[in-house]
């Protein structure tokens, strides 16, 4: 009995011992092991949630919300609780007060001037832009919002006694009447001293520009005025009777240097077209026909051309010349082994196409005598080729296997004659 009470005294004792132990034991290494397991913190991508919370800071100072958001959900999800609410409720305020800040910022800051004046020094002596009136909105919101977006802060950072506040609403009952604003109107905004400024230094840039222009047009550097007309940087300027001058006068310097050009380009393709007809006798039909047929239709190509610079029929006589000219070239073909093509139409003699292929080969007529036997020996030496011609001709016809005398009597039958090269045979 003495035994029970003393174990039932010491047991509360040893529970806690052991439950005062073990807190110390844990505080002590984060890796301790429990039943013989060692328990290890939890991380995600190597990191713990400390280290994530860390990372939160850091992006949220540089402002990288978008970052420290996800960093600090990271963090929450690697040590799941409530311990980063605080955190996490700071960021998503930073948020949403960057978010409207950039709202406003487009709304007041960011839109289409509606109107601008500049003075004679070139300062902008008014200007405003016009933005549409939402529900709830007053000339004092709109002078309270017009601080924030200049400052790129959201609304509930501007307090309500602010100076600017009070010259944002001058500015604004001076364009728009001290008065309640409708719903939906379009209501007239100041722009910062800021974009003032910048408006006025870039319209006195651009009146330079003219300026500029205009001396390197009286220069004649027409390309250099309408480098410079084109580096405008702004529509105010534009719209200047100095910048409606240097327009008309770029036009017409434009279209006069084109004229010129176009001019030039017709004479130098005229003169071309000359050439070529120059060269082509020079040209042996013989050795050079596939370089005349070249030539003439570049010829004509050209002609074209300077025809339609000018939109007219101005070189009509030229250009039936060259067709004339391109139709006897192609009246016949030399293959590449020197052989004659040519289409014998119907009505003709065999004999007859075949001189006058050759004579367009040789580009002359061959020359007769009058001579006949007895007197065969005084016959010319055209004469003379024409018959070796012929004979070689229906000697190359039977080698393959062609009737040289239905070729003869083949009068009233269009055929395609292939011809021996004359020139071995007339050769002077």
């Amino acid at each position: 009995m003495t035994r029970l009470k003393r174990a039932t005294i010491v047991l509360p004792l040893v529970v806690l011992l052991l439950g005062a132990v073990v807190p110390v034991l844990l505080e002590r290494d984060d890796s301790v092991r429990v039943s013989g397991v060692e328990v290890r913190e939890a991380r995600a991508s190597g990191r713990t949630a400390g280290e994530w919370a860390k990372l939160a800071s850091e992006a949220r100072k540089v402002g990288q919300l978008r970052k420290a958001l996800s960093y600090i959900k990271t963090a929450e999800s690697v040590s799941p609780g409530t311990q980063y609410a605080t955190e996490l409720k700071e960021i998503r305020t930073a948020s949403w007060r960057a978010s409207e800040a950039e709202r406003l910022s487009r709304r007041l800051t960011e839109g289409p001037i509606d109107h601008v004046v500049f003075g004679e020094d070139g300062a902008v002596a008014s200007a405003h832009r016009r933005v549409t009136v939402l529900p709830g909105e007053s000339l004092w919101t709109l002078a309270r919002d017009l601080v924030a977006a200049g400052r790129r802060v959201s609304p509930d950072e501007v307090a309500g006694g602010d100076r600017d506040v009070y010259r944002a609403w001058d500015e604004l009952t001076a364009l728009n009447g001290v008065r309640e604003l409708e719903v939906g109107e379009r209501a007239r905004v100041p722009l910062s001293v800021v974009e003032q400024t910048a408006l006025a230094d870039a319209n006195r840039r651009d009146h330079e520009r003219i300026v500029a222009a205009s001396s390197a047009l009286a220069a004649g550097d027409v390309d250099g005025a309408a480098r410079l007309r084109g580096e405008l940087e702004e529509g105010f300027a534009q719209a200047t009777a100095e910048c409606r001058l240097l327009d008309d006068a770029l036009t017409t310097a434009i279209e006069e240097r084109t004229a010129r050009l176009e001019l030039d380009r017709e004479r130098g393709l005229v003169n071309d077209v000359r050439d070529a007809l120059a060269r082509v006798p020079g040209m042996p039909r013989a050795t050079r026909h596939s370089d005349r047929v070249d030539v003439l239709n570049g010829a004509r190509a050209a002609l074209s051309e300077a025809e339609a610079l000018r939109g007219g029929v101005q070189y009509s006589d030229a250009a039936e010349l060259l067709v004339r000219l391109l139709s006897e070239e192609t009246r016949f073909a030399i293959g590449t082994d020197g052989t004659v093509l040519a289409a014998k139409s119907t009505g003709v003699s065999y004999t007859q196409a075949a001189r006058q292929a050759v004579e367009w080969v040789l580009e002359r007529e061959l020359r007769c005598s009058g001579r006949s036997f007895p007197h065969s020996n005084e016959k010319s030496a055209d004469e003379k080729a024409w018959a070796r011609y012929l004979a070689d001709a229906a000697r190359a016809a039977s080698e393959k296997g062609v009737n040289f005398t239905e070729l003869l009597e083949a009068v009233d039958e269009a055929i395609e004659l292939r011809l021996p090269d004359p020139v071995i045979y007339f050769a002077d």
